[in-house]
């Protein structure tokens, strides 16, 4: 016979643990000391560059061709591109701002204070268009020269990498926050709460892209959408399915990532466009 009294007894007694609350708190808690010490070290490299002319082994874009630049740097942040932290030094000499990636492993050379003039040097392959005197590394040359092809970022082959050939447009590799608003404006609209949204509000940061030949070009870019902002449960088959149905005859978009950020309640997404020019 199955005695009542004890399963009661037995199911009183037990205790739940909420893991969850706890490992969201720690996470939150190391997002926070990240932050900080990311803006630490922003202020302590801006107090020695920001407002100077220097001589920097640099590329004009992200994990793109190396070689020495002379420019004003205005301001310098530490970004995050890709699960990659880079040391990005802007420069506001011209009537479109460039922003130059600085290699960590090679000293800089600080000329005197900035003098508004633009840099003398061009995006390019360094023995085309460098003419600037060599700095000595701090590491190997060679290993730090090839470094920005060592790594693609996700959801693309190393083949696309080593097929980057780069032209007179030195902003080849910026996708900027109103492109990626204009790509994500047919997919996302369906799913949100309020049509009128804007959609720029979900972009962080400026997207990648560039040419891979044949008249084809691929861009990758970041949204984080908050779930509270959504009309429906978004599954990776709806947006796949939203995504598909928003492509062209020469335009495909391809989901590389969605994951849930359960401390903030929203899904970060990366997505990868896909572009042949007929």
């Amino acid at each position: 016979m199955i005695n009542l009294k004890r399963i009661i007894e037995q199911q009183g007694s037990e205790q739940l643990y909420d893991l969850g609350r706890d490992f969201s708190n720690f996470r939150r808690t190391m997002d926070g000391t990240s932050e900080q010490i990311k803006n630490k070290f922003e202020q302590a490299i801006g107090a020695k560059l920001n407002g100077k002319r220097i001589r920097a082994r640099a590329s004009r874009g992200y994990k793109q061709y190396v070689k020495d630049y002379e420019f004003d740097v205005t301001n310098v942040s530490i970004d995050d591109y890709y699960d990659n932290f880079v040391i990005v030094a802007k420069d506001n000499a011209t009537p479109k701002p460039k922003e130059y990636f600085l290699k960590p492993g090679f000293k800089i050379q600080i000329l005197g204070p900035a003098t508004g003039q633009p840099s003398p040097q061009k995006g390019g392959k360094p023995q085309e268009t460098s003419t600037a005197s060599p700095i000595q590394p701090k590491e190997n040359p060679n290993a730090a020269q090839h470094e920005p092809m060592a790594q693609a970022p996700a959801g693309q082959t190393p083949s696309e990498t080593s097929a980057v050939k780069e032209g007179d447009n030195d902003h080849y590799d910026a996708y900027s926050l109103d492109d990626i608003g204009k790509d994500s404006k047919p997919w996302l609209l369906p799913l949100l709460l309020k049509p009128e949204t804007i959609i720029r509000d979900f972009t962080k940061k400026i997207g990648w892209m560039k040419d891979v030949g044949d008249g084809k070009s691929i861009a990758m870019y970041d949204i984080v959408i908050p779930i509270n902002a959504l009309n429906t449960k978004l599954t990776p088959e709806i947006l796949r399915d939203l995504l598909r149905r928003s492509g062209t005859i020469n335009t495909n978009y391809e989901l590389v990532k969605m994951e849930p950020n359960e401390t903030d309640d929203e899904w970060n997404i990366r997505i990868k466009k896909s572009k042949t020019n007929i």
